[in-house]
């Protein structure tokens, strides 16, 4: 039996010296990894604040909640599967997965434990046979949906394991060729929208246009609420994600318009995959889904109320001084040529904005997606699923569970296809010479494209009640949500990829150029 000097037992790290072992093994290692939020915060201090055996004692395996301390002293709660083993790398890891030696003298290291098929393995039957897990502070608790009951019965359970793209905000591993499995890496309590919605679409409502739910890892501390640490799904069988689509979809439109050198919206060959209509119709589906009536106070649709309406217009201008990094409005002596091109736009965004404050109210509020682009979007021999419901990682949960207008999804996709127009001339370093002719042609993708998704949106939403009844108002109401997450896009860019502010950009003096009803959004 391990003693507390073990770190194979659990208490071991609520003694002082597994404190002082996680304050000098953690810290480090975190700071590599491209799914700990919080590199730039500086890190204070690291502990475990619970720990959990998964499989057999001689595995090994734990998984650790480790609570890290900041610089301007808030916290954040991280989840880390490790293993204790030897000093090569074992099955399913990888160098960088080594956190570090016991001690200078120590055979054994520990090991994240994230990719290993032994965790895979415990995690799964944790899940398939409900099992709970006692730690020092609380309950590590399993739990099986509908999928993994039907395939668990049938004696059909995946016996092999991958981690799938290592440098993700969160863990995903393919189980078997039927399961995928989300480990959420920075955790907080409380419901998480992510299971909400596949447990309400796909449990509930029968949903078919997104994986089906497979069950939930949750974490139940002795004082607080619960902790989603993982939600497991349907792994479905797809060509690619809709953003990889569509960069070869507009990369092939470009080639088309310079090869034959015809309109640079009309290609000689009309593409004729992937259907952006198609796409639109779904996306309309889901928010009618979400619209149903029902008892469930977390989605029950609710009237956008007189006085919530400024509140839009609040925290979009809010967003436009952060973005633009412009706490007091344009400077009176911009410094520099992005300066003054931010400093020329900001009014002019100002004065957009205030637009929807002579918007209708009595629109139904609903849950959305909530972070809605090509990427959350797989596409399958001749549909589309939508994937991750978990929202904006950089929100507090109560923010991404809150009831919104269902256009700020679609605006999210509509920038989506701007993003994906442009991507290949920047992704590919585009020489001068041809320049503006294949920027005329990723245009021309982009307009036929986004007008396809918007038709096919409007047609099937209809007269919904989370849209405005007339022509005008969607054209204003749709424009506000993209100017906002244009702006929101601007920040992002001037902070990760400099290089890519243009993109944004052009988006706002775009739509700052006309207050027309244009292809750009559809003529809903």
């Amino acid at each position: 039996m391990p003693s507390e000097s073990d770190p194979l037992a659990e208490r071991f790290w609520f003694s002082a010296e597994g404190r002082r072992l996680a304050g000098t093994l953690f810290p480090p290692f975190l700071l590599r990894r491209r799914w700990f939020a919080g590199k730039a915060r500086g890190v204070e201090e690291v502990w475990v604040a619970d720990a959990f055996r998964l499989g057999p004692r001689e595995a090994g395996l734990r998984l650790l909640l480790l609570q890290v301390r900041f610089a301007a002293g808030e916290t954040a709660l991280f989840s880390l599967p490790v293993r204790l083993a030897g000093e090569a790398a074992g099955p399913g890891l990888a160098e960088g997965d080594r956190i570090g030696p016991l001690s200078p003298s120590s055979p054994q290291s520990l090991w994240e434990a994230t990719g290993d098929p032994l965790f895979a393995r415990a995690l799964l039957d944790l899940l398939a046979e409900e099992q709970e897990r006692l730690g020092p502070q609380g309950i590590l608790r399993g739990r099986r949906g509908p999928l993994l009951a039907e395939l668990a019965a049938a004696k059909e359970l995946p016996k092999d394991s991958r981690l799938l793209g290592r440098e993700q905000s969160n863990s995903s591993l393919l189980l078997g060729s039927r399961l995928f499995f989300k480990l959420y890496r920075k955790i907080e309590g409380g419901p998480n929208p992510d299971v909400e919605v596949h447990e309400r679409l796909s449990g509930v409502l029968g949903f078919p246009h997104l994986p089906r739910y497979g069950g939930r890892l949750d974490y139940e501390p002795q004082s607080g609420p619960s902790i989603l640490l993982g939600l497991l799904t349907e792994a479905v069988p797809h060509r690619a994600d809709a953003w990889t689509l569509a960069l070869g979809a507009v990369s092939e439109w470009i080639r088309q318009a310079g090869a034959a050198s015809p309109q640079a919206d009309s290609p000689q060959e009309e593409l004729s995959h992937p259907d952006w209509g198609l796409l639109g119709r779904r996306t309309a589906e889901f928010h009618l889904a979400m619209a149903q009536p029902t008892d469930d106070p977390a989605f029950r649709p609710e009237p956008l109320a007189q006085e919530e309406v400024p509140l839009f217009c609040e925290e979009a201008l809010g967003l436009l001084r952060r973005s633009f990094g412009m706490p007091h409005g344009p400077p009176e002596v911009p410094l520099g040529l992005e300066e003054e091109r931010l400093a020329r736009l900001f009014a002019r965004i100002e004065e957009r904005l205030r637009g929807i404050l002579r918007l209708p109210t009595g629109l139904m509020k609903i849950r959305v997606h909530g972070d809605y682009h090509l990427g959350q979007v797989l596409a399958t021999e001749d549909d589309f699923v939508l994937i991750d419901f978990e929202g904006e990682p950089e929100r507090s949960l109560a923010e991404r569970r809150r009831k919104t207008l269902a256009l700020r999804d679609v605006a999210g996709m509509v920038r989506s296809f701007h993003y994906a127009a442009l991507a290949p001339l920047f992704l590919q370093g585009d020489a001068r010479e041809g320049r503006l002719g294949r920027l005329a042609a990723a245009e021309g993708w982009r307009r036929r494209a986004t007008r396809s998704f918007l038709e096919g949106y409007f047609a099937t939403a209809d007269r919904a009640p989370f849209l405005p009844t007339t022509p005008t108002e969607r054209v204003a109401l749709l424009d506000f949500f993209v100017l906002e997450k244009a702006v929101y896009e601007v920040g992002y860019e001037r902070n990760n990829r400099p290089a890519w502010v243009e993109i944004p950009l052009r988006g706002i003096e775009e739509l700052l150029e006309s207050g027309r009803e244009s292809e750009e959004n559809g003529n809903p």
